[in-house]
């Protein structure tokens, strides 16, 4: 799945759509205009600490593995990874993620550089990389 930038912050009606407990004030480290791909999805029916709806994790303009609203983004190429597993969690929480990223405090691990995870990150990534870019030619 592909995705490219269209907003940097949500909208005011995007804004309460996501909900109060939204992280306002917030920048994502996109680039209108530019294309990320995607590597995970989360769908969350109810407000949460990053608010509800539709997040994509994707790989920000400074390299960190962080999920955005899709309202910041038109969907390019919407095919769904062959490494994605679904997940249903608490209040209606649907994840499409790598297997891998279920491992508890993966996200924590991974930005807090713990080898073992960065690799397996590193890993994940040229796979879903790989796929993408074979079904895809930039525009």
């Amino acid at each position: 799945m592909i995705v490219k930038c269209i907003a940097k912050y949500p909208s005011e009606d995007e804004m309460t759509y996501l909900g109060p407990k939204f992280f306002k004030e917030r920048d994502f480290h996109v680039t209108i205009g530019r294309e990320y791909i995607v590597f995970a999805l989360t769908f969350l029916a109810e407000p949460d600490f990053a608010g509800r709806g539709l997040f994509v994790d994707i790989v920000t303009d400074f390299g960190h593995l962080v999920g955005v609203p899709l309202c910041l983004f038109s969907i390019i190429e919407g095919s769904a990874s062959r490494y994605w597993e679904i997940r249903e969690g608490k209040a209606g929480q649907i994840t499409m993620w790598p297997q891998s990223f279920y491992r508890e405090y993966y996200h924590d691990d991974l930005s807090e550089g713990v080898p073992e995870i960065v690799q397996d990150f590193n890993r994940v990534r040229a796979l879903i990389e790989a796929e993408v870019i074979g079904r895809h030619q930039p525009g």
